[in-house]
């Protein structure tokens, strides 16, 4: 049954939001026309004659209340909402509800995003949470928390969550969905501070988590060639992107596979960057280069020269290894200082020119083994976008399925952990991630075995050939050169012997 709350919160004046409920509910029809359950739904509501007085209840009512579509799109919010959020009502219909989604470029998208049920309501039917909004950018402000009661009507895809906002005092105990909601809260409190950079690499609140969040909010607020230095299954690039969106959004971007550039194949990835650039002296563009620890010298001597060319132009945003050191060539004037300075920060094989353009700002990523106190957090923020993507219908994880994960070493990272919240989604019919969901690998670690390593291939016929020269000289010698005893002490015949010995004598023969 719905609870309606005890007690409520000074409100603004509500005239400026002076449409009737049954205008909003006619606004929520026709902005949701794929919302078919809830359109027949409120089509019938809007026929019938008590909807003026339910209008008029609701309008007077100081409550926030609002109604959540199949489709996880909000479909009606109160004039109370709009005080509440000091917004228009109708500005955030048809506007997802889902956690995970919460992270766009519109702020309004942010507020509806903030209004989604929590852990627990596909599960009881009725769910609780504290929420708290925050609108986000330029006019950015603090909004009042309120306890938020959700109850779901109908079932499976046809199914609306209607919710109240108040002060409530019969929430049932559950220990898991108590976890995840205790998770979620720190997810959105963590968003609430991080709008604009939410992604997996940085969500957390250790101190590492909070020095990589710093590291790129400098990087994302000027415009300056940046290092990244990172262990594989990072996300790097992504990274990279995120700087370049935020310090110089409308800037062209080429992207390059260092590695398997030479200085022609440079030139050719760098075309339509360098042709903009000579369109006009203010133009200005970004270059990313994966794996600049790893790209051939004659490729890393071009992109010097457009470097210099560009004066400054173009924006060098740089990925390498997270164990690069920078190594100075014979040729190269020595500056101990700097090169000691160099040798803390930059990779191996980066040439002293193109280093000297990376030495301002740098961003090093940790690999996921050292975030383990940022685990529970990850894998939450990676489960609400994989559920808001339609991936699945999961929403909280078990107590059992964090434990392995936490334990789990990782080797591959970030990357990894998405691939088995990925996996897990597909494999969990229900709300509840289990153990049993999680890959194998996962599942069945144990912390005093070692991360199977991919094994080296053989050659079989090479190790066979290897070991029988072996035997035959150990022969040889047991028998001080007597080649017929050396057979018999083989068991083969004295002309065998004697083909495997020239066979031999060609292999060792240069």
């Amino acid at each position: 049954m719905l609870c309606m709350p005890r007690s409520r919160q000074a409100q603004p004046d509500r005239r400026q939001y002076s449409k009737t409920a049954s205008d909003r509910l006619e606004d929520a029809r026709t902005a949701s026309p794929t919302n078919v359950a809830v359109s027949a739904t409120i089509s019938v509501m809007a026929n019938s004659t008590k909807i003026r007085p339910l209008g008029r209840l609701i309008d007077k009512a100081n409550s926030p209340f609002w109604v959540i579509g199949p489709d996880g799109c909000l479909v009606y919010l109160s004039a109370a909402v709009g005080d509440w959020l000091t917004v228009e009502p109708e500005s955030l219909i048809g506007r997802r509800c889902l956690a995970g989604t919460s992270i766009t470029d519109d702020p309004l998208d942010f507020l509806a995003a903030s209004l989604a049920a929590p852990p627990g309501i596909l599960k009881y039917g009725t769910a609780s949470l504290l929420i708290q909004p925050t609108f986000p950018g330029a006019k950015s402000r603090r909004i009042a928390a309120l306890d938020t009661r959700f109850v779901r009507l109908g079932r499976d895809d046809e199914a609306i969550t209607l919710a109240v906002a108040g002060s409530f005092h019969d929430h049932v105990a559950d220990p898991v969905i108590d976890a995840a909601v205790v998770l979620r809260r720190q997810l959105d409190s963590w968003r609430r501070r991080h709008e604009s950079i939410a992604q997996g690499v940085f969500v957390g609140n250790s101190r590492l988590a909070q020095r990589i969040g710093k590291q790129i909010r400098l990087a994302g607020s000027v415009r300056s060639d940046v290092l990244i230095l990172s262990p594989p299954g990072c996300f790097a690039e992504s990274i990279a992107a995120s700087v370049h969106q935020h310090s110089a959004a409308g800037e062209p971007l080429a992207t390059i596979d260092g590695p398997l550039m030479d200085a022609e194949l440079l030139d050719a990835s760098l075309a339509a960057v360098i042709v903009h650039l000579a369109d006009s002296d203010t133009s200005t563009a970004t270059a990313i280069l994966k794996g600049i620890d790893q790209t051939p010298l004659e490729a890393q001597l071009r992109l010097v020269e457009h470097l210099r060319e560009s004066k400054h132009r173009l924006r060098l945003i740089a990925i390498a290894g997270d164990r690069a050191e920078i190594s100075t060539t014979a040729d190269t004037e020595p500056h101990p200082e700097l090169d000691v300075f160099l040798e803390e920060s930059l990779p191996v094989g980066i040439m002293p020119p193109l280093a000297d353009h990376l030495c301002g700002l740098a961003i090093r990523l940790n690999p996921l083994a050292d975030r383990i106190a940022d685990l529970p957090l990850i894998a939450t923020a990676m489960l609400d976008r994989r559920r808001a993507g339609g991936d699945g219908l999961a929403d909280r994880f078990a107590r059992a399925a964090l434990d392995a994960m936490v334990i789990y070493p990782w080797p591959d990272n970030f990357r990894e952990l998405d691939q088995a919240v990925r996996h897990a989604m597909r494999s969990c019919p229900g709300q509840v991630i289990g153990l049993e969901h999680l890959p194998l690998a996962i599942r069945s670690y144990r912390p005093n075995e070692s991360v199977p390593k991919p094994q080296q291939t053989i050659d079989l016929d090479q190790v066979v050939a290897r070991f029988e020269s072996d035997l035959i000289r150990e022969a040889l010698e047991a028998s001080d050169g007597n080649r017929a005893e050396a057979a018999r002490k083989l068991n083969i015949s004295r002309a065998r012997l004697l083909r495997k010995l020239e066979s031999i004598d060609d292999g060792d023969s240069p």
